[in-house]
């Protein structure tokens, strides 16, 4: 006795959702293969981190003076005494907060913005050219261009900014809102200390919320070009000391934010570096030690509303230098990347793609309509 066949009609269907099981099971397995494979990648700086560290319109300058009281400052007051700013460039100002009258950006000629109510005696200082608002002063020195009160008024609130997001930084946002940051709280800044960043592949934000600040305290930071080493200072930071780094560490990606109503900043014959941000109504005070040494910064100045005058060393002494600015601007659209698949989930992506082509044509086989034996004739 014959079992009854089942139709072709019926026996298709079975065959392409078996199929189709097989072919969402390859794409399954080869996507989990791939996040599997690259899973121990580590998450790279985000956007958003870029944003909070764009300085705007405060960005590209080796010294930035904002200051809304009518505070006179000094950069050396006597060719005896001159002073230095190197480096810095309104390449990386948006162009948003151009100059007028319109004037081209002069990359590494040593730009310097002044705004509010500063009044500033550039004294000798060797820059190729300042910036000043329309309400501020500048006395001696190169020359000026002068440029609208809207821009530094932007570049305030800009720096501000930054420094707000700086200070909101905690243990928990550090490790979940924020991709790739490594806190370290309670730190204690004084005496030789080595900073080693924990970022070094992905790069992305080494964040010190500092507890106390001893004086002439020596750093040495040690890490890679991709690392940012941010420090939220509670007090001023006096310092004679040298300050090194080793590997490939990026100035302008050291911060220092002085957010702290007084914080000030004072060097005395010392070489340091980063983006020494301030904005709680401190100043910066730039002397030479007592053989003669400047005190130098390699990366920026920042330095906004202060409550007392911003000093570049005394105007005595022939032909010493007291202070140097090595302008290295931050830059923050470094810290913004944009990941790309890597070669292992690439892959696994790889391997799903060549079994399901294999899948796709048993599934047009097997879609392919059934050949019907002709009758044989009588």
């Amino acid at each position: 006795m014959h079992q009854p066949t089942t139709p072709a009609s019926v026996q298709v269907p079975r065959r392409i959702r078996a199929l189709g099981g097989r072919q969402a099971l390859a794409w399954g397995v080869g996507i989990g293969l791939g996040l599997a494979l690259g899973h121990d990648r580590p998450a790279r700086a985000n956007g958003a981190q870029a944003a909070g560290f764009n300085l705007g319109c405060a960005a590209g300058f080796g010294l930035v003076n904002i200051t809304s009281s009518n505070i006179a400052s000094s950069l050396g007051t006597s060719t005896g005494s001159p002073n230095q700013i190197n480096g810095g460039s309104t390449v990386s100002v948006p162009a948003s907060c151009s100059v007028a009258p319109p004037a081209p950006a002069q990359p590494g000629n040593g730009h310097a913005l002044v705004g509010g109510q500063a009044r500033l005696n550039a004294g000798s200082i060797a820059a190729t050219r300042i910036f000043r608002s329309q309400s501020a002063t500048v006395t001696n020195g190169p020359g000026t261009t002068v440029v609208s009160n809207a821009w530094t008024v932007q570049a305030e609130a800009d720096a501000l900014a930054v420094a707000s997001y700086i200070g909101g930084i905690n243990a928990s946002n550090c490790t979940v809102a924020l991709s790739s940051c490594h806190y370290s709280d309670a730190v204690n800044l004084s005496g030789s200390l080595t900073l080693t960043g924990s970022l070094p592949d992905t790069g992305g934000i080494n964040y010190y919320n500092v507890q106390t600040v001893g004086r002439n305290v020596d750093l040495n930071f040690v890490g890679s070009g991709r690392e940012y080493f941010v420090f939220n200072m509670p007090a001023s930071l006096t310092t004679n000391q040298d300050w090194t780094l080793q590997g490939n560490v990026d100035p302008s990606r050291i911060i220092f934010n002085f957010a702290r109503p007084g914080s000030n900043l004072s060097l005395t014959g010392s070489d340091v570096f980063g983006t020494f941000l301030l904005t709680g109504g401190g100043t910066a005070t730039l002397n030479r030690s007592g053989n003669g040494n400047p005190s130098s910064i390699t990366g920026s100045l920042i330095v906004i509303n202060n409550r007392s005058a911003l000093r570049f060393g005394s105007s005595t002494g022939a032909n010493r230098v007291n202070a140097v600015i090595n302008g290295r601007p931050f830059n923050p659209t470094a810290l913004r990347s944009v990941p790309v698949p890597g070669p292992l989930p690439l892959l696994g992506g790889a391997v799903a793609f060549g079994w399901t082509r294999r899948l796709r044509r048993r599934l047009r086989q097997v879609r392919r309509p059934a050949r019907i034996p002709q009758a044989a004739s009588v």
